[in-house]
């Protein structure tokens, strides 16, 4: 049995009603677009944020209908910002083939990613509850807002590990919160457990993207994105952050002078990646990683040792250890 078939476990009965509510809410729209949606649709990910949900509930209690529902809104919601986010990086391939804007044209995808979003919308809508309502908002929002802060940084080349950390909660983190959030407020958890579980799927977020930063500093192999691709778009993630602010002011200027004028030819791509590896950027990365890990399962620390516990802890390290 593989680890992530060992994870979805304690929930593949909920995991296979999500699967087919998925499909039924993404099929029956207008002739015109539907094979748009159907390729989209195709495009299966890992479905982590499903499994968020449905884990920290079966934690929490026992699943509902409200649990698959809420699950369903989520990962509407976060395959319409995955085709929104490919227009505005100019992202050509998704999972292994072209995007829906490669695919398409940045018009198309744009209108595709709204009418997904406007689903998701009236999913939540269906809920007839204002708090799934307010949560939705709020993550829409924290969405947008960290994926504006993330062009001005770009722009402005700002430079600051608190600045990256502001950026990743907005743009990762709070949609994986939103995940076991509103998994835990789907079989009726106290405020306090909510709140827990709300913070919990926060520590995952950035563990996941602090991760997928790292892998730009490798050779593509099965990543599935190319080797500094984030610096080539002018996006300074952790390792290279660490590095500018601990190696001697020198070189750190020299570094500093290619991001500022926006220099990324090959060659200075590659001078980059290989000074965030030498000043230890990677190594602190990864440690910065592995401290929040530990944050996040201290959260769980007071939930009974059930299998559903046993999978969702099992989720952290796979989603730190993944390789691509």
């Amino acid at each position: 049995m593989s680890k992530r078939n060992a994870i979805v476990k304690p929930v593949e009965k909920e995991m296979e009603a999500f699967n087919q509510l998925y499909k039924k809410v993404l099929q029956g729209h207008s002739s015109d677009f539907q094979s748009m949606i159907d390729y989209v649709n195709e495009a299966n990910g890992k479905r982590i944020r499903p499994l968020i949900s449905l884990l920290t509930a079966k934690v929490c209690g026992e699943t509902n209908q409200k649990t698959v529902d809420y699950a369903v809104v989520l990962e509407l919601l976060h395959t319409a910002t995955l085709i929104h986010d490919d227009v505005v990086d100019d992202t050509k391939i998704r999972r292994g083939r072209p995007s829906a804007n490669a695919r398409y044209d940045n018009r198309v995808a744009v209108l595709l990613g709204d009418y997904i979003l406007s689903i998701a919308i009236v999913r939540a809508v269906m809920s007839q509850s204002l708090q799934i309502l307010g949560i939705i908002s709020n993550l829409a929002q924290n969405l947008a807002e960290g994926e504006l802060s993330q062009l001005i940084s770009s722009d402005g080349k700002i430079i600051s590990e608190e600045r990256y950390f502001d950026i990743i909660r907005k743009k990762t983190a709070v949609l994986l919160s939103s995940c076991s959030e509103m998994g835990a407020l789907s079989v009726g958890a106290n405020k306090q457990t909510i709140e827990n579980f709300r913070l919990f799927g926060e520590y995952l977020g950035i563990c996941f993207q602090i991760r997928d930063d790292i892998f730009d500093y490798f050779e593509q192999g099965d990543i599935g994105k190319p080797t500094g691709n984030d610096i080539r778009e002018g996006k300074v993630t952790l390792p290279l952050i660490h590095a500018l602010h601990t190696a001697p002011k020198e070189e750190a200027a020299k570094m500093l002078k290619l991001i500022r004028e926006s220099n990324f030819t090959i060659n200075n791509i590659q001078l980059l990646i290989n000074f965030a590896k030498e000043f230890k950027g990677i190594e602190y990365a990864e440690t910065k990683m592995k401290n929040i890990r530990q944050q996040a399962l201290a959260l769980l620390d007071d939930f009974p040792e059930t299998e559903a516990k046993k999978a969702l802890i099992e989720l952290v390290d796979y989603v730190i250890e993944r390789r691509k």
